[in-house]
């Protein structure tokens, strides 16, 4: 049996961490090809992050040993769940949510998953004795149903919720098989971004502006300072006033209307020179279930995105801040990019990645340059 409080110990977020070094921040991208992979992603140094294949048990053990996520969606569940309802699972994963499902004596259990690895979902529930969860190998456009269902679960949110544009294809699935008066899980997912006044970060994006081994990097120097990137901040990293971008309700929400841009007012808490936005979120599943993933919540896969700013940004109590975050991609399967803007009404510092990428592209010709 997991002991918490000795899992906790062992895996303390680290500041400035990167995927390759704990391997605990993942998402569930839909791969582009037509191998219906799903996966996990590294940043490869190219403005965006490369995947790692979700049919890779090693992804799914990481997820399932995420506590405060699993034991969230459980509860959840557990309190939803009737012996009368029908369950989908989109998105299904290791099947650990249909199993739980099950478990709280659903009627009938419906496992949608476009990787491969259901197979092996399938057959994680026959060993624990689960029968009435029927398995499909289908994505949001490919999946047929005769009948709707009262209660849909998914786990969809990515690094600071939209990494893996997984919302407009559960908002189809939702739209098609939820019966009138059924329950999404989650209820609500909102959005959060603080401000970052911790030098260690400053320090490591300076990190090739200061010739490390003696050698320049000055063509390179800039881009670290261009580009989010996953991190585990601790909570002094940041200053107590936190902007609250905004919530997204699962039962009424309309793929018209997902916002493409978040903006918020805030006070900052001090004075202080900040050197870069911190996004995560947070999520009601039902009435008395909730998590976070910011800095002042308990560890997740999940950690935080940090935006950084292109110089350091001096902010006041007596000066309202206003921060504009922007997810830039719309189909499942493609890059995430981000937009991310502070002002204070005097200045304003804007990043956009997706177009400082699209001028860093430069086509190489094969050989001797």
């Amino acid at each position: 049996m997991f002991q918490y409080n000795e899992y906790l110990e062992k895996h303390q977020p680290v500041k400035l961490s990167r995927k390759h070094q704990h391997e605990m921040a993942m998402s569930k991208t839909n791969d582009d090809n037509n191998s219906g992979d799903i996966s996990a992603n590294e940043r490869d140094g190219s403005g965006g992050l490369h995947r790692m294949s979700y049919r890779d048990v090693a992804m799914h053990k990481v997820m399932l040993q995420d506590l405060v996520r699993t034991e969230a969606y459980e509860k959840s569940i557990a309190a939803v769940v009737k012996p009368n309802h029908s369950v989908l699972d989109f998105g299904c994963g290791s099947g650990v949510l249909s199993m739980f499902a099950a478990r709280a004596n659903a009627q009938k259990v419906i496992a949608v998953d476009r990787s491969p690895f259901i197979k092996n979902a399938q057959a994680i529930a026959l060993a624990n004795g689960f029968e009435n969860i029927t398995f499909y190998h289908d994505d949001h456009d490919s999946l047929q149903l005769d009948e709707k269902v009262d209660v849909i679960v998914s786990e969809w949110m990515g690094h600071c919720l939209f990494y893996e544009a997984m919302l407009e294809p559960l908002l189809t699935v939702r739209d098609r098989y939820l019966a009138k008066g059924g329950v999404m899980i989650p209820a609500q997912l909102s959005l959060h971004v603080g401000l970052v006044v911790d030098e260690n970060v400053l320090e490591d994006l300076c990190f090739l502006r200061d010739s490390p081994y003696g050698l320049d990097f000055s063509p390179i120097a800039q881009v670290p300072f261009q580009q989010s990137d996953l991190v585990a901040l601790e909570p002094e990293s940041l200053l107590e006033s936190v902007a609250n971008m905004g919530s997204l309700d699962m039962h009424t929400i309309t793929k018209t209307d997902t916002p493409r841009v978040f903006t918020s007012t805030l006070i900052p808490s001090e004075k202080a020179e900040i050197f870069a936005l911190c996004g995560w979120f947070s999520a009601q599943l039902s009435a008395d279930v909730q998590f976070g993933t910011g800095p002042n919540d308990a560890p997740t896969h999940w950690d935080q995105i940090l935006f950084p700013l292109p110089e350091a940004f001096s902010v006041d109590p007596s000066r309202e801040l206003t921060i504009t975050l922007s997810p830039q991609t719309e189909q499942v399967g493609k890059e995430q990019f981000w937009c991310w803007s502070i002002s204070d009404g005097k200045k304003t510092l804007t990043v956009n990645e997706q177009q400082l990428q699209r001028q860093a592209m430069v086509e190489v010709p094969q050989g001797k340059l």
